[in-house]
């Protein structure tokens, strides 16, 4: 899924920044400086669009196990089933251009991209759909000096320019719902309430 959903944003992200060549790749930045046999993989001058980190959503962790669904007939049913799990997903831009004033201009391409749109819709990207997700947002995410200086050391690159986002919240749900009964009686110690028709 994460994949899908960068690939469709890098397409339109090259569609923007209007170059012959597509401009950006999904690539890991860490090997921008190695040699590449596959030229369908080769780093060198390009844009590469790197995840770097991958958090669940600490808002919406605790989503109910057992949830109360409709039927087509407006009928309740009650469904158990894991819940999804939110994510934030930090996307590095690196520009390793050979030219550094190019790599300025087009991390600056890529800030303006987002600036200009930064919330997407299945409307803007078909796959969303298939995913059932109903938009991903994108937060340009403001490093320290010391939280870039770890992020380079443990990706084991020299430093380029780049900026990062926070892409949220892409969904995960591969759980298969299994329905379970109404509740119809609380137990409240020596009291019960059941679902009585009331008295005439």
């Amino acid at each position: 899924m994460i994949d899908q959903v960068l690939n469709a944003i890098i397409t339109q992200l090259n569609t923007y920044i209007g170059t012959v060549d597509p401009e950006v790749i999904l690539g890991n930045v860490s090997f921008a400086d190695a040699f590449q046999d596959n030229s369908s993989q080769n780093l060198s001058d390009k844009i590469i669009a790197s995840v770097v980190n991958i958090e669940q959503e600490e808002s919406l962790r605790n989503l109910p196990f057992r949830r109360t669904v409709h039927t087509p007939g407006g009928i309740p049913q009650v469904q158990e089933r894991q819940p999804e799990i939110y994510l934030n997903i930090y996307v590095l831009f690196g520009a390793n251009k050979n030219n550094y004033g190019t790599a300025l201009n087009r991390i600056s391409q890529v800030i303006g991209f987002f600036q200009r749109k930064f919330v997407f819709t299945a409307t803007d990207i078909p796959v969303l759909a298939t995913f059932n997700l109903d938009r991903i947002i994108f937060d340009l995410y403001s490093t320290s000096f010391e939280e870039l200086n770890q992020l380079w050391s443990v990706m084991g690159g020299k430093y380029i320019p780049s900026v990062v986002y926070k892409m949220r919240l892409a969904v995960i749900q591969n759980a298969e719902p299994q329905g379970a009964g109404i509740i119809t009686e609380i137990n409240l110690g020596a009291k019960v309430l059941a679902n009585q028709s009331p008295e005439k």
